[in-house]
């Protein structure tokens, strides 16, 4: 699973809204349902990651990480 929580707390700790990422970021801006898969660890595109990359100016590995899905922890590899 990817995780979007390294890009809740950059937010946080630059103090960046959801409104300042809908509608101050130019041709970058994110719309509601972007925001809200982002908030829930849903899919996005690259599109999506390539401007909150540009936003916040920093590297994916500062907004996602990837989480090993209990399923594949727990599959017999015989």
């Amino acid at each position: 699973m990817i995780s979007f929580e390294p890009l809740r707390h950059i937010l946080e700790e630059r103090g960046i809204t959801t409104y300042y990422l809908r509608n101050k970021c130019g041709i970058n801006n994110l719309d509601s349902k972007t925001i809200q898969r982002l908030m829930a660890d849903e899919s996005v595109s690259t599109n999506t990651l390539n401007s909150l990359c540009n936003i916040l100016d920093c590297d994916i590995s500062e907004i996602a990480k990837f989480l090993p899905d209990e399923t594949d922890k727990n599959t017999d590899k015989t």
